[in-house]
């Protein structure tokens, strides 16, 4: 995330892709939802925006699917966007990022790669 952000950034989840993670939507933490996101009257999906470190903004769709009377999360409307146009991979790491006084959401993605015979998480 750049450095104009007012306020420490703390990590809200994060979760390492897997192919239907970026072939069809996100599957989203159950307990982060509950505790970030509310989904009021009978409601079963919100949008949200999350600004990553270009500073560029997405605006992403967390919808519940019903799962044996569970909510199951997902992201759903743009979610593949941000998967083409930031080059995502299986295995890849998301990481979703409050800022400030948790009114602002950031997304970031990394990488692990091997250099010297150790593995890094480097930012995508």
């Amino acid at each position: 995330m750049d450095s104009s952000r007012s306020g420490p950034e703390m990590e809200l989840c994060s979760k390492i892709l897997k192919p239907t993670d970026v072939r069809v939507r996100l599957s989203f933490p159950t307990a982060t939802m509950r505790e970030h996101f509310k989904l009021e009257g009978g409601t079963r999906s919100v949008d949200f925006q999350a600004r990553d470190r270009y500073s560029k903004v997405w605006t992403f769709r967390l919808y519940t699917r019903k799962n044996d009377g569970h909510p199951k999360p997902v992201l759903t409307r743009g979610w593949l966007d941000f998967v083409k146009e930031m080059g995502l991979q299986v295995g890849d790491k998301v990481i979703f990022l409050v800022h400030g006084n948790l009114d602002q959401l950031g997304i970031k993605v990394q990488r692990n790669i091997k250099l010297l015979g150790h593995e890094y998480w480097a930012d995508v």
